[in-house]
């Protein structure tokens, strides 16, 4: 009963509660000794969807969305999605991966960075990465979103479900990814 009282004592001020009469402690970003960043708040994974989902269908956008905390404590630098089921892999132009931070009030805030594939060899697997630039600062308005718009060069052939995993990198040298959760994207065969 002692420990949980006093680990509970020290995290007031991390919370924003005073103790004994002192200010609240601003809470900044997380880094170890070693050198890994961490966020403090995490970003969540809202959810994907396709603005068309017919197989084998061209110009559609698949467009994940991600709420971001009023304070994340490290700018957000990286963005990793990653095709974990589906029939087939799906290519995508990554010159026209789309950006932008949406706010409350639906206007929207253009996001430059940089796309590219990296194969992961150990589970012969491809990870998308946005890299951004700049990063995504860590303090924000309340309930605004990042969304990004992956353009596939067509729809898969074959129906059913895709899922593809989301990930979130803080900015620094030694940054520790966070998974975000799954999209799942569905596409239909009209002639079935």
């Amino acid at each position: 009963m002692y420990k949980k009282v006093m680990i509970a004592i020290a995290l007031l001020p991390v919370l924003g509660f005073p103790v004994l009469g002192f200010p609240p402690l601003e809470a900044g970003a997380v880094q170890l000794r070693d050198g890994k960043t961490y966020f403090l708040h995490l970003p969540t994974f809202l959810e994907a969807e396709s603005t068309i989902d017919v197989i084998y269908a061209r110009n559609a956008t698949y467009y994940f969305k991600i709420a971001l905390p009023q304070s994340m404590g490290e700018n957000l630098q990286r963005l990793e999605i990653v095709q974990s089921e589906g029939f087939e892999t799906l290519d995508f132009r990554l010159e026209e991966t789309i950006a932008y931070l949406q706010a409350p009030s639906g206007d929207r805030l253009p996001i430059s960075g940089k796309a590219e594939i990296i194969q992961n060899q150990d589970r012969d697997q491809r990870k998308i990465v946005i890299t951004f630039d700049p990063p995504i600062p860590a303090n924000g308005e309340l309930n605004r979103q990042l969304v990004v718009g992956l353009r596939p060069i067509r729809n898969p052939r074959y129906d059913g479900v895709y899922l593809f995993g989301v990930s979130a990198s803080p900015q620094g040298d030694r940054p520790n990814t966070q998974f975000l959760g799954y999209g799942r994207l569905n596409f239909y065969d009209p002639f079935r």
